[in-house]
């Protein structure tokens, strides 16, 4: 009885206890809630209508994408494939919620029709990633007879290539089903479009009849910048008057950046020009060492293929520089270095080299060939067909019916150094085929063992002989050294480190101009920007655009970005940062102050037109007179070389012998004109349906995204509402 007692003594203790200890648990598994939640809010490329796109699935998209271009053999952009998939998952996300509530959608039925009639205009070629191979090749039509043949002949002789063709395939069906429904709504929208006769009648009158005018004008540019004053009044109206252009569905950021080109020192390119020499003399040594040799030991960027000479466009094509060096020399001779620029990797890059002309000589360059490429279970039956062919074609049958009995076509190719010269290496076979085809009897049937199959060739003419060229070129890319690098980072990291606001860079960069560090501006950047950098993009800058939205805030300034590969450093600070919304007064200031000043010119202008009434009238008061032809609506008007987009709508609204009741505000300056003639142009006659049409697909045009405006004022409307967040900077 004490024992428990004691125990009951201890109750509130326990209750206390246990109490804590369920406390503990439940904060626990709370806690991993948050964390998992965390975990998947950080895996979310982005959100479209409340549907969540996980950075796996759209991975996994763009490697369906990668897979369907590898299928029509065509490359492909990563960056622009990942801005392709994220428009693309956007758009169908919004137009599948908007048909699900019109009852709209795509079945399955509905799919085996389309694709079994192959008559939907979305099947005909180029609308759809299609292959060739699924077309009728008499009428050019879709066949789905075609698909199926594929799936069995990869299912029966090529399993390998089974897997990732029905891969592609069903991406294919997919889109397919999306651009139908898509259709079907687009359809929808303009079934609700309607036109009048009234309407019709106007444009096409206005789009098929020719004014001919005498224009006076005054520029805007006929008055300076600083005769003209403008207050933060007229800015702030401005902006209220067209507040609306400046809402962005997106947040952007102002950023300055700071770009360090590293360029070779003096010492680096005393060492390159030191190795040259080198290479020069042993040229000219004739060393123990061959011509290949030389080029290796010394990293040569142009190999020496020896026997396979240049002609003079392959020369030209490396460097005219180098080419005018090269066809200065006598045989035997060797050039000093030369310092030349030219592609590589797309970009212009400079080089050193020197060049020693073996020979120089007229020789043919161009020889034409047709072959075969002999099938056979081993190279032995290969060999021994190709031995049976030659037999044939020798009796005097065509290699081209002899290739036409193996589907191949046997065309008639041409040889020359066009082939080979802006190669970097040369395969034992190209080698192989290049010394066939200069030894061959012309017309004489031959065949060539090569690494993977049997050839059988003919050689036929050639074209007249052209000096060709066997030089040897010791050629070396202009490189900053590992000193010079680590050096200009120094200098640009001290001079980051005087930088304690976005402001002090345009200050500090004047003490640094020796290194020639830039400080320069960009607006609006948006956080799918692949990089920064304005007017030229700055490659090889995405984690620059991850920092500045993920991790940045007004004023921040980076850390260094290294990019060796470019030779540049960059640093990056954020000026301002405009959430979704408005953009603000200051942030379009430089626009309103543009418009605002084209504004008080034109009033000033006008002014100075004094009430005139006449071309004349506004002659005598300096405007200056022309004759504007061929003028139809709603095209815009050529004044002076510059374009105006307003005139032709006040043109149409003249009548002909009268002057326009009012000057004219245009984009470039003022007018004042009278219409001396109007004709119709000949052979056109208005049909009311057809204009109808012509005016619901214009006004159809503007709402429907297409490759070049993914976003239109449709999608802008439908994007607000289905509040898209685009998280891929994390990524």
């Amino acid at each position: 009885m004490a024992a428990i007692g004691k125990i009951r003594s201890w109750g509130p203790w326990l209750v206390g206890i246990i109490g804590l200890a369920l406390f503990g648990f439940i904060a626990t598994d709370f806690t991993r809630s948050c964390e998992t939640s965390s975990n998947q809010a950080r895996q979310q490329v982005g959100e479209v209508m409340g549907s969540k796109l996980s950075i796996q699935d759209y991975q996994s998209t763009i490697e369906e994408y990668k897979n369907v271009f590898k299928q029509l053999g065509q490359d492909v952009d990563e960056d622009q494939l990942r801005e392709f998939v994220w428009n693309d998952y956007v758009r169908n996300t919004i137009v599948a919620e908007e048909a699900e509530k019109l009852g709209l959608g795509v079945t399955d039925d509905e799919m085996k029709i389309i694709l079994a009639s192959g008559t939907h205009p979305l099947l005909q070629m180029g609308n759809m990633p299609m292959l060739p191979v699924f077309y009728n090749q008499q009428t050019g039509a879709f066949d789905y007879n075609n698909v199926a043949q594929v799936y069995t002949y990869l299912q029966q002789q090529a399993p390998e290539q089974y897997e990732e063709f029905d891969r592609y395939w069903k991406t294919v069906e997919k889109m397919l089903r999306r651009q139908l429904l898509s259709s079907k709504y687009m359809e929808l929208l303009e079934a609700c479009m309607l036109s009048n006769e009234a309407s019709a009648k106007l444009a096409f009158e206005g789009s098929n009849s020719e004014a001919t005018i005498e224009l006076a004008s005054l520029a805007y540019s006929t008055i300076n910048d600083n005769d003209v004053q403008i207050s933060d009044a007229d800015l702030k109206a401005k902006y209220d008057q067209q507040k609306n252009s400046f809402k962005w569905n997106t947040e952007t950021r102002d950023i300055k950046y700071a770009v360090c080109n590293i360029v070779p020192s003096e010492a680096d390119l005393t060492a390159l020009r030191n190795g040259l020499l080198e290479a020069a003399e042993e040229l000219r040594n004739d060393s123990l060492k061959s011509v290949a040799d030389i080029l290796a030991s010394h990293r040569s960027t142009i190999s020496y293929h020896e026997g396979m000479p240049y002609n003079a466009a392959g020369l030209r094509q490396i460097s005219p520089a180098l080419f005018a060096a090269i066809d200065s020399l006598s045989e035997m001779g060797v050039t000093d270095p030369i310092t030349y620029s030219s592609y590589l990797s797309g970009k212009m890059v400079d080089h050193m080299a020197v060049v020693r002309l073996n020979r120089r000589y007229q020789g043919i360059d161009s020889i034409s060939y047709q072959f075969i490429s002999v099938p056979g279970q081993s190279f032995e039956d290969a060999q021994q067909r190709a031995d049976s062919l030659i037999a044939v074609i020798k009796g005097g049958q065509p290699i081209d019916s002899v290739a036409a009995k193996f589907g191949q076509p046997a065309a008639k190719n041409w040889l020359s150094a066009n082939a080979y010269q802006s190669q970097e290496t040369i395969t034992p076979d190209d080698k192989a085929v290049f010394n066939a085809i200069h030894n061959a009897t012309p017309g004489v049937p031959q065949q060539l063992k090569l690494s993977n199959q049997v050839m059988l060739y003919v050689v036929g003419d050639h074209r007249p002989a052209v000096t060709l060229y066997d030089v040897a070129i010791v050629s070396n890319e202009v490189r900053f050294s590992n000193d010079t690098y680590e050096n200009m980072f120094n200098e640009f990291s001290k001079f980051l480190s005087e930088c304690k606001t976005p402001a002090d860079m345009d200050q500090n960069v004047t003490k640094y101009a020796q290194q020639r560090f830039q400080v320069m501006e960009q607006k609006n950047l948006r956080s799918n920007a692949n990089t920064i950098g304005t007017p030229s993009a700055l490659a090889n800058t995405r984690e620059a655009v991850k920092w500045a939205f993920a991790q940045a805030s007004e004023g921040s300034i980076s850390e260094i970005y290294q990019n060796s590969a470019d030779g540049r450093f960059v640093a990056v600070a954020v000026t301002k940062v405009h959430p979704v919304g408005y953009l603000d007064q200051q942030s379009v200031e430089d626009y309103l102050r543009a418009e605002v000043l084209k504004d008080k010119k034109a009033d000033m202008l006008i002014q100075k037109l004094g009430g005139a009434k006449t071309v004349a009238e506004a002659q005598a008061k300096g405007a200056l007179v022309d004759t504007i032809r061929h003028i139809t609506f709603p095209a815009t008007v050529s004044v002076k070389g510059q374009r105006e987009s307003g005139l032709s709508g006040a043109v149409a609204a003249t009548e002909v012998g009268k002057t326009v009741s009012h000057v004219v505000k245009g984009t470039n300056g003022v007018f004042l004109f009278n219409v001396v003639s109007r004709d119709a142009k000949e052979g056109t006659a208005f049909d009311r349906r057809e204009q109808e049409n012509k005016l619901i697909q214009r006004a159809l045009s503007s709402l429907t995204p297409n490759q070049y405006n993914p976003y239109t004022t449709l999608f802008d409307v439908l994007m607000e509402k289905a509040k898209v967040q685009d998280n891929r900077y994390q990524f």
